[in-house]
């Protein structure tokens, strides 16, 4: 009975999510062919703001130069820790995104919750360069989110591969 109510449960989310106009379900096809777009199309160097949403909102700000992060903050505020400015490089987010579609193999002992019973995952990836304009996932049976949206990708024209 357990399992089944987590299955109603993905599938109302599935449906209030596609009748909403939010971002299709996630597949590993589409992630693949995403990763494809970026590896041949995405620019070196580029400027990146996103809106993040679930257990740790705020506004992420990401400045990319020669494929490598030169600057970043977090609600206005550079993290001190450079080693997490990657993850926000667009490359860091499809790497996360990769990491989560493995994870959702074994959502209890990936996202060590014994209560996760699926992973639920939508993402929206532009068409041309195939970053992930938005990305969210839900741990159902436990209290896991992660949503961000893109709401500002600038190329810098003088310093693109």
């Amino acid at each position: 009975m357990g399992l089944g109510l987590f299955v109603a449960l993905a599938v109302f989310f599935a449906i209030r999510r596609s009748s909403a106009g939010g971002p299709p379900q996630l597949t590993q096809e589409a992630y693949d062919a995403a990763v494809r777009r970026w590896d041949a199309h995405g620019p070196s160097s580029y400027d990146v703001d996103l809106e993040l949403g679930g257990n740790r909102p705020g506004q992420i700000h990401v400045e990319v130069r020669g494929g490598e992060v030169t600057h970043m903050t977090r609600d206005g505020v550079e993290p001190k820790q450079k080693r997490t400015w990657d993850y926000w490089s667009v490359p860091g987010q499809l790497e996360t995104i990769g990491q989560e579609l493995e994870m959702a193999r074994d959502p209890a002992g990936s996202f060590k919750a014994p209560g996760a019973s699926q992973v639920v995952m939508w993402a929206e990836f532009d068409r041309e360069l195939g970053y992930p304009r938005q990305y969210d996932r839900v741990v159902l049976g436990a209290d896991f989110e992660v949503h961000w949206k893109i709401t500002r990708f600038d190329r810098v024209e003088s310093e693109d591969r």
